[in-house]
């Protein structure tokens, strides 16, 4: 009996755990799980596709860029050459404009300076008829016909010419000497006397018309 008591106490110590040591107990973490094959497949594609994607946005970056530099560079170039030209031609522009002011100032003293000339040679060509006319008075009163006709006929002349450069109202008053000078070349020989008259009456037509142009003058 005492063999089985010492067999049963053997067995119950073979059946009890073996206590371990107090502390602190290590407990080995689970091991990662391994991704299966078509996952690891997957992700390798997508990284690929990624890295393709980023590297094509680059290169169109870049051709962008240099397309952008390509095109802005000459046409660059052209607006500054454009603007030069521009700038040339408002330059010239102005020169010209400067030029057709002082063009135009000039023109005005010229027509001005023809005026005063115009009007000069006018009044020298009715101091001229003036001279003729008192010169065909003096040869009348001595009887001279001959050349108190010449001087009447230079008259004429002078008269002619101013009729061409007067005004209308100028024109009109000429118009009448010219044809009292006529009704005096006409009596010459007729009517020495009438023919004075009519010199006299013109003298002093003219010597009015001397004085109204001398007054009028600039």
């Amino acid at each position: 009996m005492n063999e089985n008591e010492g067999e049963e106490k053997l067995e119950s110590r073979m059946e009890k755990p073996t206590e371990q040591p107090s502390g602190d107990i290590f407990v080995p973490s689970e091991l990662p799980i391994q991704p299966t094959k078509a996952e690891s497949r997957l992700r390798c594609f997508l990284r690929q596709l990624v890295r393709w994607t980023l590297g094509v946005l680059i290169l169109v970056g870049i051709g962008f860029v240099v397309a952008l530099l390509l095109l802005y560079v000459p046409l660059r170039r052209q607006a500054d050459a454009r603007a030069a030209e521009l700038s040339a031609a408002q330059a010239r522009m102005e020169s010209l404009e400067a030029e057709l002011a002082e063009k135009a100032q000039l023109e005005k003293r010229y027509q001005e300076s023809l005026e005063r000339l115009k009007s000069a040679n006018f009044q020298n060509n009715v101091l001229r008829l003036e001279m003729e006319i008192a010169s065909a008075r003096i040869y009348l009163y001595e009887n001279n016909l001959e050349l108190s006709k010449k001087a009447m006929q230079n008259a004429q002349a002078i008269l002619k010419a101013l009729q061409s450069g007067a005004s209308s109202a100028q024109r009109t008053a000429l118009t009448e000497m010219e044809t009292r000078l006529t009704l005096a070349l006409n009596g010459l020989e007729k009517d020495t006397y009438a023919a004075q008259s009519d010199l006299d009456v013109l003298a002093r037509s003219l010597s009015e018309f001397s004085t109204s142009l001398a007054a009028s003058a600039p």
